[in-house]
């Protein structure tokens, strides 16, 4: 299971650099264009999938809150600003995720272990490990809808999915 989970963490990171680094090929009438059903304008969606996964890979490495107070009264250490973020400073906070969710994913006590959130509730780590993947591929998607929508290329060959990601890391073979 383990090997599974660490393929999905590196995919996840692959992925949410892969495509920060098309959009910065993008003029800013791309990056803040969006559509309905998203999540908000590309600049928008990137910004809030790193501050998520920020949030998640919180919930999962620090001390579980006491009370309900404890929990709402947290405060994240180096949260992003509420301004625009550049795209830059977003990659590199991808980057200094990558080896923690590696580490995450080689501790195979961790998903039965009980976690808590900042909203008061209680949770098996289990559940944060696996939002934290479905969240970035969520809003991966509304970005490439969006690019998709614009008539824009999206980022080839085989785009951000897993094949992709194996195929670019030399895990794909011919018989």
């Amino acid at each position: 299971m383990n090997g599974a989970l660490l393929q999905l963490y590196r995919h996840k990171t692959w992925a949410a650099l892969r495509l920060i680094e098309y959009c910065k090929g993008l003029d800013d009438e791309h990056l803040d264009a969006t559509m309905p059903g998203t999540y908000g304008t590309i600049r928008e969606t990137l910004r809030h999938l790193v501050g998520a996964d920020e949030r998640y890979y919180s919930i999962l490495t620090r001390e579980r809150f006491p009370t309900k107070a404890a929990a709402a009264a947290y405060v994240y250490p180096d949260p992003l600003p509420d301004a625009p973020v550049s795209l830059d400073v977003l990659a590199e906070r991808v980057r200094n995720l990558s080896a923690g969710w590696e580490a995450l994913a080689a501790d195979a006590d961790l998903p039965e272990r009980e976690v808590t959130t900042t909203d008061g509730l209680r949770v098996p780590a289990a559940v944060a490990m696996a939002q934290a993947i479905h969240h970035a591929d969520d809003h991966r998607t509304h970005i490439m809808s969006i690019l998709g929508a614009r008539d824009l290329d999206v980022p080839e060959p085989n785009g951000l999915d897993m094949w992709g990601y194996a195929e670019a890391n030399d895990q794909m073979k011919e018989l």
